[in-house]
């Protein structure tokens, strides 16, 4: 049995499709785009830069800085999802995405203040500025635009990883375009939005890390 479709909903019988069902493109796209969700790139960066430092107090102060810039941030975005305020973790829609950027950049400004005031390890200070910068430079131009934070974040650390090991950051690389594929297969983002927002996120780093 069929609906009619009524302009701007979906129709019933397409809600009811299987998830499995969908192409397999579109699945890969989608577990392409969970894992690099910024967040778990936030983290990952923090983990390469307590590594690096190979000293107890890195981890503490990488522990430190992702309950404070990267955990708070993402429980609250986990609240506004709970009390239906936005639609989805990685907010689509561009007019949701305001609020959750207020709270990650104070989150992040206070979590770098900190880092700088206790004299953490320097790379670490490096990460807490580079985020700070990204995220606010993500933010105005979302007040007009819409721009891809995944690819800001990948490149983000495509350009930390190239700075620390060289030719061994290159898988890091070869990730940014397929992450954007992967948010131009799911209709997140057009061309332009995952170009934007490689080239932003490549910039940040590049100008504090070099």
């Amino acid at each position: 049995m069929t609906y009619p479709a009524v302009s701007g909903q979906v129709a019933p019988e397409v809600l009811l499709v299987p998830p499995l069902r969908r192409p397999r493109l579109d699945r890969l796209a989608g577990w392409i785009s969970n894992a690099t969700h910024p967040p778990i790139i936030g983290a990952f960066v923090v983990l390469i830069a307590a590594l690096v430092s190979a000293r107890l107090t890195a981890w503490l102060w990488g522990a430190l800085y992702l309950g404070l810039a990267v955990l708070l941030p993402t429980l609250y975005v986990a609240w506004l999802l709970r009390r239906g305020q936005i639609t989805d973790m990685q907010l689509p829609d561009r007019r949701q995405r305001f609020k959750p950027y207020c709270v990650a950049i104070a989150c992040m400004g206070l979590a770098a203040l900190t880092l700088n005031a206790a004299h953490a390890p320097r790379l670490l200070q490096q990460i807490a500025l580079i985020n700070v910068i990204q995220s606010s430079a993500l933010f105005l131009i979302t007040l007009r635009w819409k721009v891809s934070a995944h690819c800001a974040s990948m490149s983000g650390l495509a350009v930390l990883a190239w700075t620390l090991f060289g030719s061994g950051g290159l898988p890091f690389g070869v990730a940014v375009p397929v992450v954007a594929w992967a948010r131009v297969r799911l209709k997140r983002h057009d061309y332009a939005q995952v170009i934007a927002g490689a080239l932003l996120g490549a910039a940040a780093a590049w100008i504090v890390l070099r």
